[in-house]
């Protein structure tokens, strides 16, 4: 069974940014393992490229966006910037593998 967000009081969307001072292995790993206790965060992916990852983060509404930026991901080890884009609606969310 899926949730819808919205209903459960979450209506925003916001796939976030994030890069740290360093990517040495325990850097990643000390930002990998606080990230998982962070529940707004839905998934995050290390990536390859201009930053270091990609989180979608659901919230409740703007007050609640800056408060998950101010408070809790810019005071994760080692991040240095984090930027947001802002999901206006969403087209299609699978959960199923096309196999």
């Amino acid at each position: 069974m899926l949730l819808n967000p919205a209903a459960m009081g979450f209506p925003g969307n916001a796939f976030v940014q994030v890069t740290l001072d360093q990517q040495a292995r325990e850097n990643l790993d000390r930002f990998e393992a606080s990230i998982v206790d962070v529940p707004e965060v839905l998934s995050c992916y290390l990536l390859a490229g201009q930053v270091d990852y990609l989180l979608h983060v659901v919230f409740r509404d703007s007050a609640d966006l800056e408060r998950i930026h101010r408070d809790v991901l810019t005071r994760l080890p080692g991040v240095i910037r984090v930027q947001s884009i802002l999901a206006l609606r969403t087209v299609k969310r699978a959960t199923a593998l096309p196999i």
